[in-house]
């Protein structure tokens, strides 16, 4: 004996090319936003590689060859993380406009992105500056 589901339960057969594939504007900005603030929490884990590379590049007499070693280092992981971010930001604010349900989160992913290249841009010239 079969029994079948009534039919406000039926199961919805999505082919390639249908509305269910594509992501909407409100997932790609909640993913924009959790990757601005993972690009900050990602100077935890490369903080450690950029001491190590200021150790084996700073020599004990006179100035560096590689002042840029250490930020380099220090920045990487981050500068992945945050220009994605904004790539996804745009690509949702392009695709949906003004207004949509995902503006607010889009806009707060840009601002804590952009924050965050600036104090980066300060401290980082601050540091190349001082080691000359």
């Amino acid at each position: 004996m079969a029994t079948s589901q009534p039919p406000e339960h039926e199961t919805v057969q999505a082919g390639p090319g249908t509305a269910l594939d594509r992501p909407s504007s409100r997932h790609q900005a909640v993913a924009s936003l959790v990757l601005a603030i993972v690009a900050p929490v990602s100077l935890l884990f490369t903080a450690p590689f950029a001491n190590y590379a200021l150790l084996l590049t700073f020599p004990y007499d006179g100035p560096s060859k590689y002042p840029w070693a250490a930020p380099l280092a220090l920045w990487s992981l981050p500068l992945i993380f945050g220009s994605v971010s904004v790539s996804l930001a745009l690509f949702a604010i392009r695709r949906s406009g003004r207004g949509s349900e995902g503006y607010g989160l889009v806009m707060a992913s840009l601002w804590i992105s952009g924050v965050i290249f600036v104090i980066g841009l300060i401290f980082t010239l601050r540091f190349v500056s001082m080691m000359k």
